[in-house]
């Protein structure tokens, strides 16, 4: 697996608490020579534009954060009573271990074998609340850790939703670089001002998206995100891997704008890339981005993703590839 997409899955990103994402990202950006700007949200960005305010804008963006649990209450024999941060199946979770922010490590267990989030708990090894207390309290949020492993082309790994979103846009900036580097006036001769984001606490409603969109005011906006692939057995989506990234049409929270979805299907016919068109009722950022000042063109790319919300989702090398493929011929 590619050091910086193992990087930015093995570092500490429950929603709310995105810093070592953050510090991945930031570190990553500014070694490619790019300004980097954290906003009161804690929203990153980095924008390619030579001079502001007199071209469309088009804002990429991909969240940093991730589900997680919170300790609600500790009882007295320290067993950790939790609640969930992000939508995920209580049942996949069981007998897997948590990781809070400080390093404490936990199992979790249930006291019902059709469980719900009211049903979990931390089992962190300790006799009494006092021990407990010892190492973690009441508010402290955990991971769920998991295997992180190649399978054929494909890649297993807890976070796949969405810090391959955040890997993509990492990879797209790499090569813009080289291009700005080799390239006299590069930046000029773009045709709009990009700007790329990093969104904290897209699981707590896309509150950082949101900021970062009446902050930029964007004409477009591409959200880049996992999406539910559902070529399995009881898979329940229309989109497989290694067909192509996929072009969300509608969801619970969003019709795509049908202006920013051309802007991503002449891209991919220009760069021969198959893709896939979506219809789901998972939302994205796109939920609060195309609300934002007086609306905003939004369209959602996504990579096909199996068993989305657990911790061992499994996306397709192809598909990443593609998608990063896609975003550079867009600029």
């Amino acid at each position: 697996m590619d050091a910086l997409l193992n990087r930015l899955i093995n570092a500490f990103g429950v929603s709310g608490h995105e810093d070592e994402v953050k510090k991945v990202i930031e570190e990553e950006v500014k070694s490619m020579g790019f300004d980097c700007e954290e906003d009161k949200m804690g929203n990153l960005i980095v924008y390619l534009t030579e001079t502001p305010g007199t071209k469309d804008k088009l804002m990429f963006c991909a969240h940093m954060d991730s589900m997680g649990l919170i300790a609600n209450y500790i009882d007295d024999k320290g067993f950790v009573r939790v609640g969930a941060l992000g939508d995920f199946e209580a049942a996949n979770m069981i007998n897997n271990f948590v990781t809070f922010e400080n390093g404490t490590l936990g199992r979790i267990c249930s006291a019902k074998k059709d469980a719900g989030i009211e049903d979990l708990f931390i089992d962190l090894g300790v006799k009494n609340r006092e021990e407990a207390l010892a190492l973690i309290k009441e508010g402290n949020v955990a991971k769920f850790n998991g295997a992180v492993l190649e399978i054929g082309d494909n890649l297993v790994a807890p976070y796949m939703d969405n810090r391959i979103g955040c890997y993509i846009l990492l990879k797209v900036l790499e090569n813009l670089a080289e291009n700005i580097k080799n390239h006299e006036n590069y930046l000029e001769n773009l045709n709009r001002e990009y700007y790329f984001v990093f969104s904290t606490q897209n699981k707590l409603g896309g509150r950082g998206a949101r900021a970062a969109a009446y902050h930029i005011e964007p004409d477009y906006s591409i959200v880049i995100d996992a999406e539910i692939a559902g070529d399995y057995p009881g898979g329940k989506s229309n989109i497989s891997l290694e067909e192509g990234p996929s072009i969300k049409i509608i969801d619970r929270t969003l019709v795509v704008h049908h202006k920013a979805k051309e802007i991503l299907e002449k891209s991919a016919q220009e760069s021969d890339i198959k893709v896939q068109y979506s219809v789901g009722e998972e939302g994205t950022d796109g939920a609060t981005i195309h609300k934002e000042r007086s609306g905003v063109k939004t369209a959602v790319l996504s990579v096909p993703c199996r068993y989305i919300h657990t911790n061992e989702e499994m996306i397709n090398i192809q598909d990443i590839k593609n998608s990063i493929k896609l975003i550079l011929g867009l600029i």
